[in-house]
Parts: C-alpha cells; structure tokens; sequence
C-alpha cells in the first residue's frame, strides 16, 4: 500500500466546497478502500480545526460533524519528536518557510513518503529529494500506477 503524506490545503477540501474539493474527495476514497495509506503530523488536527473555524468560517454543528468524521478516518498521526522537531526546524531555516509547512516536508521525507499539496509554498520546494505533488498531479499518477498493478 502506497504512503502519502497530505497537508492541511488539502485536508480541508474534505469538508468544503472550493476548488477541487472534488479531487481531495478522490484521494479520501482511496484511503476508505484501503489503497493507500494517510500519514500526518500531529499539527494537521490543529490546522484543520483552524482552518473550519477562521478560514471557512464553519458554524459549530457543522464544524463538528466535520471533526468528527475526520477523527473516524483511519490516518497515521505521527507524534512530534525531537528528530522531526530537528528536521523541521532544518527544513523551514534552508527553505525559508514556516516551521508549520516545514513539519510537512519532514514527515514525508522521515517516511519516504510523496506530500500531496495544495499549497504553493511546497510546490516550489521540489528540489529536497521529496516527491512533492498537486492534487491534479498525485492523481494522474496515481491511476497510472492502478492500471499497472
């Protein structure tokens, strides 16, 4: 089973109606089919419940059933260490971004993973030895690799 890491831009496209919600929608049917495999840093519970609640805007009821139903998705959360502490601190110095973002990148590079994003501030970070995809990008490829097995 593949191993992907996803960052708050795309998480919340879960529980909204934007721009390729549709896509991020995708990615969240193949975890339920068990086709791959959802890793996350602790801070995505936080960014995600920011995100419904200053970003979106969301009223309790429907902030909560979103919560809730992200609580129930069988996602990996891996607990901030000091080795990923170190490696998000490297990352956010050398790419200038922040120590948020960089937690990210630090996970998918700790697992080998690919990040999935929709934020542009990882899409020009492709030059770390981490694979970095858009939505529309990790899709494409990922048929592919279906239609290959």
């Amino acid at each position: 089973m593949e191993k992907i890491v996803l960052d708050a831009s795309v998480i919340v496209k879960w529980y909204s109606e934007e721009e390729r919600s549709d896509l991020a929608r995708q990615i969240l049917l193949f975890l339920k089919n068990k086709k791959i495999e959802i890793f996350l840093p602790e801070l995505a519970k936080y960014e995600l419940g920011n995100a419904l609640l200053k970003g979106k805007k969301l009223p309790f009821s429907l902030a909560r059933k979103a919560l809730e139903s992200f609580y129930l998705l069988p996602l990996n959360f891996l607990k901030e260490t000091t080795c990923l502490a170190k490696e998000s601190y490297s990352l956010g110095e050398k790419l200038g971004i922040t120590y948020y973002d960089a937690c990210y990148l630090a996970v998918a590079r700790t697992l080998k993973a690919a990040l999935v994003t929709e934020n542009p501030r990882h899409q020009t970070k492709r030059k770390l030895g981490i694979k970095i995809f858009t939505l529309r990008e990790y899709l494409k490829l990922y048929v592919k690799i279906l239609e290959n097995d």
